[in-house]
């Protein structure tokens, strides 16, 4: 009798061991896939090229406005403070754009789905943070800024751009976090993961390209009161 025992427990464990090789093989085997995906690319030459363009148009147009002003031979009545410090903020601005971190990504012929995570991680640690909040918005909590000539018309427009762009990059960053592909690779399946890869990469670059034309915008405002000031 013993000895069934030990043969029906010899028979489980056997079997318990199949079963736990037979998991992991096949956990193995859907990660091949995985791999697979994540590596595979789309091509966005063209789209890149396009892009690209158009930032390198509203830098230009950026620059020009803010050159207006020069401390040195400014005979306007406005607050000298409050002028240099906004050309110094959108400067910032512009120095973060032009970083070879940022222009990196106009430069890519093909991306996967780790260069779209990639790009929003960047795009919000750099542009959102370093420049959106660190250098336009705290622009509000500055007297000398504040009294300038319009400002309050320019204010609500920066507010409503960077909490469009805050939401707009949760969003992206969650919906790739979130996304589960530890499946087989069926066509479906593939259709919606290229997706991800190509909406998560165009809609930074919307946004990339909604945070220059606020710029524009601004530096708009920053021309207008220093020729007419």
């Amino acid at each position: 009798m013993k000895k069934i025992l030990l043969e029906y427990a010899n028979v489980f464990a056997y079997t318990f061991t199949g079963l736990i090789f037979g998991l992991a093989f096949f956990l193995l085997f859907i990660n091949f896939y995985h791999m697979q995906e994540l590596a595979q690319e789309i091509d966005i030459s063209e789209y890149n090229i396009n892009n690209k363009m158009n930032v390198q148009n509203k830098i230009e147009t950026i620059k020009n406005n803010i050159s207006v002003y020069d401390q040195s031979t400014y005979t306007g009545t406005l607050n000298t403070y409050g002028l240099n410090t906004v050309k110094i903020k959108l400067q910032s601005c512009l120095d973060i754009i032009e970083s070879d971190s940022l222009m990196q990504y106009f430069e890519l012929n093909e991306i996967n789905i780790k260069d779209s995570y990639n790009f929003i991680l960047d795009y919000r640690n750099e542009i959102l943070n370093d420049c959106l909040v660190m250098q336009i918005k705290s622009m509000q909590n500055i007297d000398t800024i504040t009294s300038l000539p319009d400002f309050n018309l320019i204010s609500p427009y920066i507010d409503l751009n960077v909490s469009s762009v805050l939401t707009s990059t949760d969003y992206i960053q969650n919906n790739i976090e979130n996304s589960d592909h530890y499946n087989f690779s069926t066509d479906a399946n593939k259709n919606n993961f290229f997706n991800l890869v190509n909406d998560s990469y165009s809609s930074t670059m919307n946004n990339y390209i909604n945070t220059l034309d606020m710029l524009v915008e601004i530096s708009n405002w920053y021309r207008s009161i220093v020729v007419g000031g």
